[in-house]
């Protein structure tokens, strides 16, 4: 199978419905490059996700990759979105390629589409002007710097394989876990979304069939499925669900114009009626796993932190308090401050705020205790000396909490800095990588791909062939390995244009050709071929075949060229000009053979005879052996007695003009009949009986003998031939010297 160029593809705006299988049905055989955004899938071998937010990232970005192909997803194809800056995003990324040879395909909402038939003076909102504002941004890059634009306006966007639900519908279904749903449209509203994989293979057959003109598309909402039956469905899954309907505006969506049905032979085949209970289920098994992922007690702890870290500062100093009861008295534990012990370390592994919190609480068990021993308090607050103590455990536990502080911002920048290394990182590695990526691929196309120009001068050289039974093996072979095909046939047109007779067929396919075909049954094909020089079977026709090819000499039609079969992927503009390219070489290659044989041909015959002498005759039974050990074609060596009686005009009369006759070594006429079988032989003898003559079939194992044992005579001839051209060198050279003297 031939593949196309691998292009270079960014999808940029709303991503979120994309998924794996999304990318390998739109982009099947292209490098696809994601801009970051929340929720996006994973990369692969093929598709890569980048952080373009900064104008410096997205200028590396396109120019690392060079885009030939970017889809710009706008945010109003998800229902009530709540996310802007569309148009400064979209203004950046046509600038940044507005030099640039890029097809730019930009997929718009349904909101510049709906009419309001209540309010006919009403035909603007806020939504609709921000979306027309984007399109006719895009078609102002278009006009103003040659950019290759397209528009599709299509309805909102749902995808059943994206975790159950795009943005819009896990909304909805979290409403309505809760016990109720309210929709701003009413119950009649007609609904207008479209599936995901719809839209992935409108824009595969947009881009397969791409032109360069700036258009703008409509994408038609035909099903009919409403609001209400939109809450019917989402009732069943939750029972007792509570649903409400607003009064907003009537809305409708233009009617289709079957523009892209005509053009790309697309119309959109799932329905979101259908594909809802699938939403739902992928939905509903999503927040299984999410609810399975969840620890109440660590989830509540982790939302509750502060409550947390000040229970355990208040157990801390219950425990301290009773652990200085336990010690006072003793000579040795009495001298430490355990308070202070406790400022200290709640200070550093908390921070500032609970490290005077925590001196607050030893202020207050110091008073405590000095109020326990019988002091008052008046001589506590007013003699100055007492506050040294409490002054202590603030400034500890300030100073303990403030280092602490300080050093996780400290470790907090370091990792938010380590982690932009990382990001940035990652980005060169993915860049560094896709070039080698790239390098690989432009060398392997360079060295060995089929259609390379290194291939092309491979070929030619191969088709520098003077004889047209072996130009016929030599176009087969070469077609099918750089073609892909398996089923191609080349017919030889007679002198009158009446009849295309087969030469050459690919093995095991020969059973796919007629042997002989009468042109005016295919005056459609051989119309097309004279005016156009090649015919593709659009129509699909069983009888046809795909493709087809006229080779031209002396201005008629002298050869036509088919393929029986091709593959979906080969019914592209691309496989169409590769195989013009190739039947054009094989053209220029099969006319210079024939005037080469128009020329030398009465240097081939027996003289006063028809008959092809035998270094003429024999390379021709040689070739045709060739093809039929290759299963390309199939001929029959007959001999015939009597043909020197009339010079040969009775045989060449009664034989066809892909039929060859001539001598070998045995002095024997020989009939070379190609494309025959042994269960046509009663009709060729009964055609030769008719002219007077008798043929005899020559076996398998005879014929190969016969040919082995004259092409040794033809090389030893030729050996003897040219032996004393190279004796009588010296002795010319020696009489030219010897007159000389």
């Amino acid at each position: 199978m031939v593949m196309g160029w691998q292009h270079e593809v960014l999808l940029v705006g709303d991503t979120d419905f994309i998924t794996q299988q999304w990318i390998q049905h739109a982009f099947p055989r292209d490098h696809v490059v994601i801009a970051e955004r929340e929720g996006t899938v994973g990369g692969s071998d093929r598709l890569r996700i980048v952080n373009m937010s900064g104008a410096n990232t997205l200028a590396e970005t396109l120019t690392t990759y060079e885009f030939d192909r970017i889809v710009f997803f706008s945010e109003n194809l998800t229902p009530r979105s709540d996310r802007d800056g569309d148009l400064g995003a979209l203004r950046r990324l046509l600038h940044a390629i507005r030099n640039r040879q890029t097809q730019m395909l930009m997929v718009s909402g349904p909101e510049s589409e709906f009419i309001y038939p209540e309010n006919a003076d009403v035909r603007d909102t806020s939504k609709s002007q921000m979306s027309r504002a984007l399109e006719e941004l895009c078609l102002y890059y278009a006009r103003t710097y040659r950019l290759e634009a397209k528009i599709i306006r299509c309805p909102y966007l749902y995808a059943p394989e994206r975790n159950g639900a795009t943005a819009y519908f896990g909304r909805l279904f979290e409403q309505a876990s809760a016990g109720s749903i309210s929709f701003r449209e009413r119950e009649q509203q007609q609904t207008c979304f479209l599936c995901a994989d719809d839209l992935a293979e409108l824009i595969y057959r947009m881009f397969d069939d791409w032109t360069a003109e700036s258009e703008v598309f409509h994408v038609p909402n035909v099903f009919n499925f409403t609001y209400g039956d939109l809450a019917d469905v989402i009732s069943a899954a939750f029972p007792g669900l509570s649903v409400t309907f607003g009064e907003g505006r009537p809305q409708s969506y233009p009617a289709d114009d079957h523009a892209l049905r005509l053009r790309y032979g697309w119309s959109p085949r799932y329905s979101l009626k259908q594909d809802l209970p699938l939403v739902l289920q992928r939905w509903k098994e999503a927040r299984a796993r999410e609810q399975s992922e969840k620890h109440p007690i660590w989830d509540f702890l982790r939302n509750h932190s502060k409550p947390w870290i000040a229970f355990e500062i208040c157990v801390t100093f219950i425990l301290e308090e009773l652990l200085r009861t336990a010690v006072q008295g003793d000579s040795q534990l009495g001298t430490v401050d355990l308070r202070l012990f406790f400022v200290v370390i709640v200070g550093t592994m908390y921070g500032m705020n609970a490290g005077v919190f925590a001196a607050a609480l030893a202020c207050a068990g110091m008073a405590l205790s000095y109020a326990s021993n019988g002091a008052s308090f008046a001589p506590l607050f007013y003699d100055t000396s007492n506050w040294l103590a409490f002054v202590v455990y603030f400034v500890a536990g300030a100073v303990c909490g403030y280092v602490q502080m300080r050093n996780r911002e400290n470790l907090r920048f370091m990792r938010d800095e380590n982690s932009l290394l990382r990001e940035r990182l990652a980005f060169l590695r993915d860049l560094y990588h896709d070039v080698l990526d790239d390098r690989r691929m432009l060398r392997g196309q360079i060295i060995g791909r089929r259609d390379s120009f290194g291939k092309m001068y491979a070929m030619t050289r191969e088709l520098d062939e003077v004889l047209p039974r072996k130009l016929y093996h030599a176009a087969i072979r070469i077609m099918q390995d750089t073609l892909g095909g398996d089923s191609f046939g080349i017919y030889r047109i007679d002198n009158g244009g009446r009849f295309a007779r087969l030469v050459a067929a690919s093995p095991q396919a020969e059973s796919l050709f007629s042997k002989s075909v009468r042109l005016e049954n295919y005056a459609d094909i051989v119309t097309a071929l004279d005016h156009g020089g090649l015919w593709v079977n659009r129509n699909l026709e069983q009888n046809l075949p795909m493709y087809a090819a006229g080779v031209h000499a002396d201005g008629k039609l002298a050869v036509v060229i088919v393929l029986a079969k091709a593959q979906p992927d080969q019914m592209n503009l691309y496989f169409q000009n590769l195989f013009t390219i190739m039947c054009g070489l094989v053209q220029s290659a099969m006319v210079r053979a024939f005037d080469y044989e128009n020329v030398a041909r009465q240097t081939m015959l027996v003289p006063g005879t028809e008959f092809l002498n035998t270094q003429a005759f024999l390379p021709k039974v040689l070739a045709a052996n060739e093809l039929k050990y290759a299963h390309m074609s199939n001929h029959l060596l007959l001999r015939v007695e009597g043909a020197w009686q009339d010079d040969g005009s009775r045989l060449r009369g009664a034989l066809r003009q892909t039929d060859e006759a001539g001598v070998l070594q045995d002095g024997n006429v020989y009939v070379l009949m190609n494309q025959v079988s042994e269960h046509e032989l009663p009709i060729i003898n009964g055609r030769l009986t008719q002219a007077g003559l008798h043929a005899k079939l020559v076996s398998v194992h005879e014929e190969d003998s016969l040919l082995a044992e004259a092409s040794e005579q033809v090389a030893a001839e030729s050996q003897a031939d040219e032996t004393p051209r190279s004796d009588a060198a010296p002795n010319d050279s020696t009489s030219h010297e010897g007159g000389a003297a």
